[in-house]
């Protein structure tokens, strides 16, 4: 059974016992709104006076009932909407109000398919029965976890039916963003390890008194290195999530590091055909105690941001300056498509990978695992500083990196 479908079970039987525990609120809650109408099998009331004292003293129970059971549902997280057998709806709760808007969001939706899927179900085995496997659908741009059930009386005959509902858009975006990223990793590791096969192979097949071709022992070392720098970067990552990230405390030339990453970026700075530039102040002041191997990791996935979402033709500036005696900031500036206002709150969450789109509309898909401003953020954020944006969609982005110069111990 899938996670949702305990979940969404789970919250049947919190639903189902709430029920039972007040004295079977739902069933008789459905048989007063069915015999509210049904009166011809009554025996006669001779008074009529005394006939409307009647029907106020069960309008009146059936309100309590109503208030009490309403009382109840508020304090479910999930929402919970009931069904009559004529197709009214009867109650919907306040979560399922937040999840879903109007009611008449629920027929405009795949809600009202569900409550019409079990129209035939006319006898069940409980009071409230679970009908078919938990289900996602999408309403208002969510999607929800939707579990339906009939609600029946002590004998078992259907009343109505209940559709308990719950939030799993963040589930469900996990779920797609895991699936890209084993995807994007798959493509990432193939490069280098077809590469490798294809080198061997070639050397395996030379005469055996003839020395290795240097040239290709060079490619064969440097897609080791990538793949061991691939596997380092995930531990680091995985370390990163279970919050056990830990840096090196080493004095830091911050100018040099920055030309480091830059020049390591050139050609695909030709390849993307856009301009590089570099502006340091207080170049004297670039000096931090840190870790220089993961400050360049974090500066690289920034740099490499800017590449990738800049059209041919845009430029990049990278800035450093000694803020002053205590921190100092480096910014990539670049002139590319800039992050939408959807994309832009989860930008640094581990995963994401939002929907850039060119001017003219085109979406940009470059490769990669969808982790690099997490890696920055968190790189930046473990030496004690801090990672801001500022973007705007069409016109660019701002990243902002502050490090103090002595990191916290």
């Amino acid at each position: 059974m899938t996670n949702d479908a305990r979940e969404v079970s789970g919250a049947i039987n919190r639903v189902n016992s709430l029920g039972t525990a007040t004295e079977r609120l739902f069933s008789r809650l459905y048989q007063g709104l069915r015999l509210r109408s049904n009166t011809p099998g009554k025996p006669a009331v001779p008074d009529l006076a005394e006939r409307n004292r009647q029907l106020q003293r069960a309008i009146k129970r059936r309100d309590l009932e109503i208030e009490r059971l309403n009382s109840i549902l508020a304090t479910i997280s999930e929402g919970i909407i009931m069904q009559d057998l004529d197709g009214r709806i009867v109650l919907v709760n306040a979560a399922a109000k937040r999840l879903i808007g109007s009611r008449k969001d629920i027929w405009e939706s795949e809600l009202g398919t569900l409550f019409n899927a079990y129209r035939d179900v006319t006898q069940v085995e409980s009071e409230l029965a679970p009908l078919g496997e938990p289900t996602r659908i999408q309403v208002n741009n969510m999607i929800l976890g939707a579990q339906v059930a009939a609600v029946a009386d002590s004998r078992g005959q259907r009343l109505g039916t209940l559709i308990v509902l719950r939030d799993v858009t963040r589930d469900a975006l996990s779920d797609r963003l895991k699936n890209e990223f084993v995807t994007a990793i798959s493509h990432e590791l193939r490069t280098p390890m077809a590469v490798i096969k294809g080198m061997s192979d070639v050397i395996m097949n030379q005469p055996g008194d003839r020395p290795p071709n240097r040239r290709f022992l060079e490619t064969l070392s440097r897609n080791v290195d990538i793949l061991d720098r691939m596997i380092v970067e995930l531990l680091d990552i995985s370390e990163m999530s279970a919050q056990a990230f830990s840096i090196r405390h080493d004095p830091v030339n911050l100018e040099e590091l920055i030309w480091n990453v830059v020049n390591g970026v050139t050609p695909e700075v030709k390849r993307a055909q856009l301009d590089v530039a570099v502006m340091l102040r207080d170049v004297e002041r670039l000096q931090v105690v840190g870790d220089d191997q993961r400050l360049r990791w974090a500066l690289g996935h920034l740099l490499q941001n800017a590449i990738r979402y800049t059209e041919p033709g845009g430029h990049i500036i990278v800035m450093a300056s000694g803020s002053d005696a205590k921190r100092v900031t480096i910014q990539v500036v670049d002139t590319g498509v800039g992050i939408s206002k959807k994309d832009l709150p989860h930008i640094f969450e581990r995963f994401y990978r939002g929907e850039p789109r060119t001017s003219s509309g085109k979406l940009l898909d470059p490769r990669g695992l969808g982790q690099g401003l997490f890696v920055a953020r968190s790189v930046t954020e473990a030496h004690g500083g801090y990672l801001t944006v500022r973007s705007e969609q069409g016109q660019g982005s701002i990243f902002t990196m502050v490090l103090p110069i002595n990191p916290p111990a």
